[in-house]
């Protein structure tokens, strides 16, 4: 380049570098990427809506979907998780440029009919300890992220009101299914098990005005059975507590997530979120 310079001189360089550049195939070309466009609300039924802006594609091995429990203090129970280690991982998602998403948007991802981010994640609480109301609420709404809490219908009254619950869907919280008494499905008989996945769907759609259309076992338990009775009733995902992401060609009824216990700090949350074959602490 410099002995081409002195030959010819720069500005002939320059004009040769220029007709080069501009017989480059575009591949070549950076792309623009269009950020995400503002999304509604959406609740424990609802799909999100067609025609979002398209974004990057979501990282080839799938979305990571986080599984916590209880925020507090309670020695020697990795499920729940102390206030301090949750602010963490909330605040390590937005400075990393994670994306919280929906799981309508999850839904549409994994049937092909929408992109994500290249950075997209999904937040979900179980089982509807009041923390999660308390200590969890504000510090999502404090980064304007989306989650979802799965809520044993039966207990809601002894852990949060139906008005709290109304407020949290407000605040971009979904309220889905977590059946209606807690109780291990697996192994019921069939008509014990509809029942349980029925009467929590009936109440959670008449109090919070939705089509819930979400659903996590209880403690993981299901079997044939219980797939067969969620797919009558109109479920659309249903979540189960063994490790790994979701990927597009999975049965959306046993979708894998991933535990987020106090032992998980962020150097073992970046592991978490980058390999799906992150080490079980």
């Amino acid at each position: 380049m410099i002995k081409l310079a002195k030959r010819f001189g720069f500005a002939a360089l320059v004009v040769a570098i220029a007709a080069l550049a501009a017989m480059l195939p575009s591949v070549f070309k950076p792309s623009v990427v269009q950020a995400p466009a503002g999304r509604p609300a959406l609740d424990g039924g609802e799909t999100a809506g067609a025609g979002a802006t398209a974004v990057a594609p979501a990282h080839q091995g799938g979305v990571p979907i986080l599984m916590y429990h209880s925020i507090g203090w309670e020695k020697g129970n990795d499920a729940v998780i102390s206030p301090e280690r949750f602010a963490e991982h909330m605040a390590f998602l937005h400075d990393n440029g994670y994306v919280p998403i929906s799981l309508g948007e999850l839904d549409q991802y994994l049937r092909g009919a929408r992109q994500l981010p290249a950075k997209a994640v999904v937040i979900t609480f179980d089982d509807g300890y009041r923390d999660t109301y308390e200590i969890a609420m504000p510090i999502l709404k404090r980064y304007n992220f989306r989650a979802t809490l799965f809520v044993p219908v039966a207990e809601v009254t002894k852990r949060l009101t139906w008005d709290e619950l109304r407020e949290m869907k407000a605040a971009g919280m979904a309220i889905a299914s977590h059946s209606y008494r807690h109780r291990d499905l697996g192994g019921l008989p069939p008509e014990v098990q509809a029942e349980e996945i029925r009467r929590a769907k009936v109440i959670l759609d008449k109090e919070l005005g939705q089509d819930t259309k979400y659903f996590c076992y209880p403690n993981g338990s299901y079997d044939a059975a219980t797939l067969k009775i969620l797919r009558e009733q109109g479920y659309r995902l249903a979540f189960t507590i063994e490790p790994g992401w979701a990927k597009p060609g999975d049965d959306p009824l046993r979708l894998k997530r991933i535990w987020m216990g106090n032992s998980v700090n962020t150097f073992h949350l970046k592991e978490r979120l980058t390999r799906e074959d992150y080490p079980i602490l």
